[in-house]
């Protein structure tokens, strides 16, 4: 299968991991382990929505990487975990803003794109989820 899926996948983790405002969080390929830490990043499933033929000789690839972010803070409330989860993700977009390419020479474009906010009551801490997805379209 020819696709620039896996190289982008690992190139968003990268960028991820060398935020400074997600310093201490657990950045992984894929769902943590069993036992996740408290704050974490997944960089999951990948989803393709089209290929095209550009031109006679090279075609084109556009699909979508979710990113999803979780935080727990003991004693916090759902707003403080909700605004944790706007400063990461804020983070990482401003990163793909400097480095729309993720330093991946085929990819053309990205965009950064939240889907779902939730937050919700924990032993003694409140948790949160922001789902995200990067969209790509990239030359194959």
């Amino acid at each position: 299968m020819s696709t620039n899926a896996f190289e982008v996948k690992g190139a968003i983790r990268d960028l991820i991991k060398a935020r400074p405002e997600l310093a201490g969080y657990q950045v992984t390929w894929g769902f943590p382990t069993r036992n996740p830490e408290r704050r974490w990043v997944f960089v999951g499933e990948v989803m393709w929505s089209d290929s095209d033929w550009a031109t006679l000789k090279s075609r084109q690839e556009t699909f979508e990487v979710s990113v999803v972010l979780n935080c727990q803070m003991s004693g916090g409330s759902a707003e403080e975990v909700e605004r944790e989860l706007q400063t990461m993700s804020a983070g990482i977009e401003d990163a793909m803003k400097a480095n729309p390419s993720l330093g991946v020479q085929s990819v053309i474009a990205t965009d950064f794109v939240p889907k779902k906010l939730m937050s919700f009551p924990g032993d003694q801490a409140f948790e949160g989820q922001l789902e995200t997805v990067v969209r790509v379209k990239a030359r194959l």
